[in-house]
């Protein structure tokens, strides 16, 4: 039974199902549907059970099953009539972590076993996937690890020959995996193994193939595309001796065969063909654009041809200018369609390519325009789960004291457990190094964690709030250790301390309130959920093992595992998910954005190490001078056409257009354009408050506007401030305040008191002077206690401390710093270790040349005043004041940045100037110097020389002209900090400037300036 998509094959597999148990009479037990996934069998089953209902009593055996869950039914059988412990399925997680311990083996022996070029590969995690996929994909093509071995010899492939010992070593190891527990000598099999067994039993025992024959008369398969030659294999030898056995599928829709499906399955199967027809899907312009996509796929296939259904629908085709704008595009269409046309959340979906480099956009897009979204759980391995890695944290030390390192510690305390956000992580070190040092010990931080997470004896000379996340992991720790001193299973383990955490009903209620922390909430309960069901099945397979093993197990796992765990609803949520999972569902309006050339169609040759798919290839028959880009083009294509194919009444297809990104070229193929190019879409304004207040906002503001439409904007303004909408009330608007003074901060009368450094700021930009003074700096950086720390200890060498004494000084002011992470921490400290030892390598070498006088010296001089400007006073500290062989005052300013200014920039550097300006005016005569400059230096302690232990940037003595010049420039910038008007201007350091968020240079201070 072929049909396009849409046309009911499912459904029609349903109604067949039923009828004939209904009108034939037939035992259900004798039908048989067989799906190729979970998910298409949860919603198959409940279709017939729907149709059954009230009329059957209950039955055996499931009417609806995957084809691995036959498998293991079927050797399950085979088991029970030989009398031979029932198989045990090996997951996906565990058949990795088994792969790569193999192979840690073989590289611990040299891997002689392997080709030379392939060593250094063993031990990489792309190679074991790649190795698993090898043998599962020629397991799937009936290939045991013999026949391996002989095909890599006879086409000359050695690493096929070194995989297929391996799969011999890896049977051998899985046969003898489960001695030593209930299951002893019980075969395990994953999921290739599981299908070709099954059929292999078929093969060897008639008595069960007989037996399963003439249960299973109606055999029925659904997405036949979907299967790979040895889940065919077997479903033919089943189907074979049924009364009716019916393929159903559309090959047109195989996109899984990068995982061994075989879409000529369905073209070379034997027997009648009926073909559908009728979409029961597809408004015609759906239709229209999916048939425009299947007719340029190679072959022919009778299921292209389908018959719209009658109704009126759309296809919307848009480029856009970047991934922001797309992503709002997007979410503004789904709640139009919502709030318009009435289209519940739930029958909307946005179909990706790739969920890693789409979801992050368009997740925060739909959020923000009030889209509530379903997004499936991360593609995280069970133990690397932000709520589940804590608990096994947990486990392991309490199961092994002393295990606790500083890494585990400091993320139990600020997981959701500890509760630590990083502030009160760090303010928990400093209290413990505070006790530390005061007890006359010098332990680091990392160890004092540890020690408190294992014993809070030390916790009560700390404050409450510096010492509750670690009472909290503390008590955790304990109740865990007292539970498994009792001899409690895992699972009761893990219990108690999941109770005792509280967590529950508030990661409940964070659901309930959807969002980005709902979201959230519903990921961690799924992975608590999916840690007990974990932790139930490691149990039943070895019984009395203990909580360290469970762990050791769960972390050893490396790939995402499928589980049966119960996990969130969806609810009314639009399901964002990739083209692949979409396959088989269906939505009412489907978008799908990020049609890039490059990412869809991807062309890249999927050639891995191992040569896995010229091994289908060679299976296949297929030639090596056959063209190795078609096929990728192909299943690209159809991969896009499921994709829209889910679509009911709308598609919306989208693309970006930039100087890195250009649109596919399937979108053409969807909808034609009669442009030569097509033209960029700008989006409308979104139906969200925020945009429709922005709007107004714009209206109202603008004087282009007519007064009429002002009039009608303000008053819907008034309007949605009245009902409290947020923005909508002028009281908010930006730049509508009132000025709170106009007058100038300084008249001429008053005397204008400025330092040297402020005289720099000054010249560069008044603006950023003005704001800085009145609080737009923030004096706590690092940055700024570095430099106070590095001066106070230069003023201390200076006094006569030595080397020694300084470090003591340095190490008790470093203790109260508060540096961020402890690596960073150190490295600054030895930073500022160094720069001490430069300037004591300085001090040493200058002596020949300067003598002296002063440090931290105080200094206050008035400038003279200017016509019609202000008096003026600069005041300041000098860093060093010494003086040369001539006597004259040389002012020497530490820098602790790591770029010393050009040796041109030195010469007209302000700061330096206006300490020479000052020391002409008088500035130092207090301490016996006289007015002569005998010129000023920058002293970058941060940068050695060999010749000078700093580097140095000199700035010649002022002569009577510079004096003169420079007293200009000065008055000048006393005139222009009086106010109230303050000129911005644009300098080399605005992109570094603390105020640029205020400054109308700045393109992040202009909402704030216009």
């Amino acid at each position: 039974m072929l049909g396009g998509p849409g046309t009911g094959k499912t459904t029609l597999l349903a109604e067949l199902a039923a009828h004939v148990v209904l009108e034939h009479g037939a035992d259900p037990e004798n039908v048989l549907v067989l799906t190729a996934n979970r998910r298409a069998s949860v919603a198959l089953r409940a279709q017939i059970t729907q149709l059954l209902t009230g009329r059957l009593s209950a039955i055996r055996e499931p009417l609806v099953r995957t084809v691995h869950s036959y498998a293991f039914a079927v050797l399950r059988n085979q088991a029970v009539l030989q009398g031979e412990p029932p198989p045990r399925l090996l997951s996906g997680p565990d058949q990795d972590a088994m792969v790569r311990e193999l192979l840690a083996g073989d590289v611990e022996l040299g891997a002689l076993k392997w080709p030379e070029r392939l060593r250094p590969a063993l031990e990489l995690p792309g190679f074991a996937h790649e190795l698993r996929d090898l043998l599962l994909r020629a397991a799937e093509r009936g290939l045991g690890p013999e026949d391996l071995i002989e095909l890599g010899e006879r086409h000359g492939r050695d690493e096929w020959v070194a995989a297929g010992r391996f799969g011999a070593q890896y049977e051998a190891v899985n046969l003898l995996s489960g001695m030593d527990s209930a299951t002893a000598y019980a075969p395990a099999y994953d999921a290739a193994e599981l299908v070709s067994s099954a059929y292999a039993a078929f093969v060897n025992d008639e008595d069960l193939l007989f037996g399963e024959r003439r249960r299973v008369r109606y055999l029925l398969v659904d997405d036949t595309q979907h299967l790979d030659p040895m889940q065919y294999s077997l479903i033919r030898s089943l189907g074979s001796g049924a009364a009716r056995f019916v393929l159903a599928g559309d090959p047109d829709q195989a996109i899984f065969t990068f995982r061994g499906a075989d879409p000529e399955i369905l073209r070379d199967a034997a027997g009648e063909t009926v073909v559908l027809r009728q979409s029961h899907r597809m408004m015609p312009e759906v239709r229209d654009a999916v048939a425009r996509l299947a007719a340029r796929l190679p072959g022919a296939s009778p299921a292209r041809s389908v018959d719209p259904v009658d109704g009126e629908g759309s296809v919307q085709v848009r480029l856009l200018a970047s991934s922001a704008q797309e992503a709002t595009w997007v979410a503004d269409q789904l709640r139009r369609s919502h709030l318009a046309d009435e289209v519940p959340w739930s029958q909307m979906a946005v179909v990706v390519r790739s969920a890693t480099l789409s979801l992050p956009v368009l997740q925060r897009a739909l959020l923000a325009a009030g889209v509530p979204v379903s997004v499936a759980s991360d593609e995280l391995p069970l133990a690397q789960q932000p709520s589940v890695r804590p608990l096994l944290a947990l486990v392991r030390a309490a199961a092994s004291p002393g295990s606790l390192d500083e890494d585990a510690a400091a993320m139990l305390l600020s997981s959701s457990y500890g509760g630590a956000d990083p502030l009160a992580l760090r303010r928990l070190r400093r209290g413990l190094r505070r006790l530390e040092m005061a007890a006359g010990g010098d332990r680091p931080s990392g160890d004092l964690l540890v020690e408190v997470v294992e014993s809070g004896d030390r916790l009560a000379a700390l404050e409450d709030a510096e010492s509750l996340p670690a009472r909290r992991i503390g008590h955790l720790l304990a109740l865990a250790r007292k539970a498994i001193e009792a001899g409690k299973s895992v699972e009761v383990v893990l219990w108690d301390l999941w109770t005792a955490t509280g967590l529950q009903e508030r990661w409940v209620a964070q659901s309930a309130r959807r969002g980005l922390l709902g979201m959230q909430a519903d990921r961690d309960l799924d992975a608590i959920v999916a840690l007990f069901e974990a932790a139930a099945k490691y149990v039943d397979r070895l019984p009395g093992s203990g909580v360290a093993g469970f762990a050791d197990y769960l972390e050893s796992q490396r790939i995402v595992g499928d589980t049966l765990a119960a996990s969130a609803p969806a609810g009314e949520a639009v399901s964002v998910l990739t083209a692949h999972s979409a396959a088989g569902r269906e939505w009412e309006v489907v978008a799908v954005p990020g049609v890039q050339e490059g990412s869809w169609p991807d062309l890249r040759l999927r050639g891995t190490v191992l040569g896995v798919e010229r091994m289908v290839d060679v299976l296949a028959g297929m030639e090596p001078s056959v063209s190795a880009v078609a096929p990728i083009l192909a299943e690209e294509r159809r991969l896009l056409l499921v994709a829209a194919s889910r679509a009911r009444s709308k598609l919306l297809i989208s693309a970006v257009r930039g100087e890195d990104e250009q649109p596919s070229r399937f979108l053409d193929e969807i909808e034609s354009s009669a442009e030569d190019e097509r033209k960029l879409h700008r989006p409308q304004r979104g139906l969200v408050l925020g945009e429709l207040v922005g709007e107004l906002r714009r209206v109202v503001c603008s004087d282009s506007e007519a007064p009429d439409r002002r009039s009608r904007a303000a008053e819907q303004l008034a309007r949605l401030a009245e009902a409290g909408v947020p923005g909508a009330h002028p009281e908010s608007w930006y730049g509508l305040a009132e000025v709170s003074i106009d007058a100038p901060l300084w008249t001429e009368e008053q005397k204008v008191s400025v330092t040297p450094s402020t005289i720099e700021v000054i010249t560069k930009c008044p603006l950023r002077w003005v704001v800085e003074r009145h609080g737009g700096q923030d004096p706590a950086e690092l940055a700024s206690v570095t430099g106070t720390l590095v001066h106070a200890l230069a003023q201390a060498a200076s006094s006569g401390a030595d080397a020694q004494q300084l470090r003591v000084k340095l190490d008790e002011a470093w203790a109260a710093v508060d540096a961020g992470a402890p690596w960073f921490s150190r490295r600054e400290r030895m930073r500022v270790e160094k720069m001490l030892d430069t300037f004591l390598a300085w001090l040493a070498m200058s002596r020949s040349q300067l003598t002296q006088v002063a440090v931290e010296e105080e200094m206050v001089v008035d400038v003279p005043k200017r016509d019609g400007g202000p008096w003026l006073q600069v005041r300041g500290r000098v860093d060093r004041l010494e003086k040369d062989e001539d006597g004259r005052p040389v002012v020497i300013d530490l820098k602790t940045g790591k770029s010393p200014v050009s040796r041109e920039a030195s010469q007209e550097h302000p700061q330096l100037a206006v300490y020479q300006l000052a020391s002409s005016l008088g500035g130092f005569t207090h301490i016996g110097l006289g007015t002569e400059p005998g010129g000023a230096r920058l002293l970058y302690v941060a940068k050695e020389d060999k010749k000078t232990g700093a580097v140095e940037r000199t700035q010649a003595p002022l002569d009577e002209q510079g004096v003169q010049a420079w007293l200009e420039v000065v008055q000048g910038a006393a005139e222009s900090v009086l106010g109230p008007n303050y000129t911005a201007r644009e300098n080399a350091d605005c992109d570094r400037c603390p105020v640029r968020t205020t400054c109308p240079v700045h393109p992040s201070g202009r909402q704030v300036s216009e």
